[in-house]
């Protein structure tokens, strides 16, 4: 099976911590993120709808209905990187890259500055710091 996945999506898993849209998308969200954990797959790095959003209300039809505000999550994630959209990589390299350039400099702020769940990553960021 291939994972698609949307580069700002390496984020939000780090920081998953049972909130979410629906109790169908948390149920969806830690599925995925035991795959990931469990088996280390390979994963495709899209623009598009990803097994994330498969169960996000914010996804019509397989498009986002918040597409501009995400690719530009994504375009962040990916020059912070140094990747690229079609990119294949294994889930835990993708993990500790995006930890590495991203979390651990702090630029979450920056990368994810208008998203609506930044709050609590950055909370859970401190707390992880202590």
């Amino acid at each position: 099976m291939k994972y698609y996945l949307r580069p700002h999506h390496s984020l939000c898993i780090q920081f998953f911590c049972g909130n979410g849209y629906s109790p169908e998308f948390i149920k969806n969200m830690q599925n995925t993120i035991n795959t990931l954990d469990k088996y280390d797959p390979l994963v495709y790095l899209t623009d598009k709808c990803d097994i994330i959003c498969s169960t996000c209300p914010n996804n019509q039809n397989g498009k986002c209905i918040s597409d501009e505000k995400v690719k530009r999550f994504d375009d962040n994630v990916l020059k912070a990187t140094s990747l690229s959209t079609g990119s294949e990589i294994q889930w835990k390299t993708l993990r500790e890259l995006a930890k590495k350039e991203i979390i651990l400099k702090t630029m979450l702020p920056e990368i994810c500055r208008d998203c609506q769940w930044l709050n609590i990553c950055t909370k859970r960021n401190r707390a992880d710091d202590l």
